[in-house]
């Protein structure tokens, strides 16, 4: 019976401790989804909270939910894997670091609103069709300048055979100087909401805020 018990009180602790661990990451999404939601952006990124817990919880923080769910817009979506890899930088020391999304302090939380400012392309459907291996550009949310393209290689790295990805670059430099781009791979890509498109980026080779 003793035993019983301790298995029992250790499963909470765990169950207890991952609601508190807002840094968590499912994995990918299925590929095999459908590409149209039936749901806002923001509504399809909740109910994947495996995912984008931490995510939403800083949209909802910065206050820009209604931007994410703009009609006709893009949203570019950094997994929880990408967001915890930023607060171990920004961060370093874990006794330092904020236990709960109240505790970031008010600098920080600006620096956040505008990191998603610019995963958010307004007033504009970027979608995989309309791309080439040519650029694109496009005007974040955050006013920087964006760019896409297609990269196609194969899994030995051959150039122009396999699969077509989308890649999502974003210039890093300050306003005034030389073009500095920072990418990242798009891993599911065109998931149509209720109000725009949305990609998915892949976690495994980006930071949050192409840190």
């Amino acid at each position: 019976m003793n035993s019983i018990k301790i298995i029992l009180l250790v499963a909470v602790l765990v169950t207890s401790g991952c609601s508190r661990d807002y840094f968590a990451d499912g994995g990918t999404l299925n590929i095999d989804e459908t590409t149209t939601l039936g749901v806002s952006t923001m509504d399809y990124l909740k109910s994947h909270g495996e995912l984008f817990d931490t995510l939403t919880a800083l949209i909802t923080l910065t206050g820009l939910e209604p931007a994410v769910n703009a009609k006709g817009s893009t949203f570019l979506a950094p997994k929880n894997y990408s967001i915890r890899n930023y607060f171990n930088l920004v961060f370093p020391d874990p006794e330092k670091r904020p236990a709960t999304f109240n505790d970031i302090p008010d600098e920080e939380v600006d620096r956040i609103t505008e990191i998603i400012k610019n995963y958010i392309i307004p007033d504009e459907e970027i979608v995989r069709g309309k791309l080439a291996t040519t650029y694109s550009y496009a005007t974040t949310y955050g006013d920087a300048k964006a760019r896409f393209n297609l990269v196609q290689d194969d899994y030995l790295g051959n150039i122009n055979m396999g699969a077509k990805f989308v890649i999502f670059s974003l210039n890093m430099s300050p306003p005034g100087q030389r073009e500095r781009y920072q990418s990242v791979q798009v891993e599911t890509a065109d998931l149509r909401s209720t109000n725009g498109v949305l990609h998915v980026l892949n976690a495994n080779t980006h930071i949050f805020g192409f840190n």
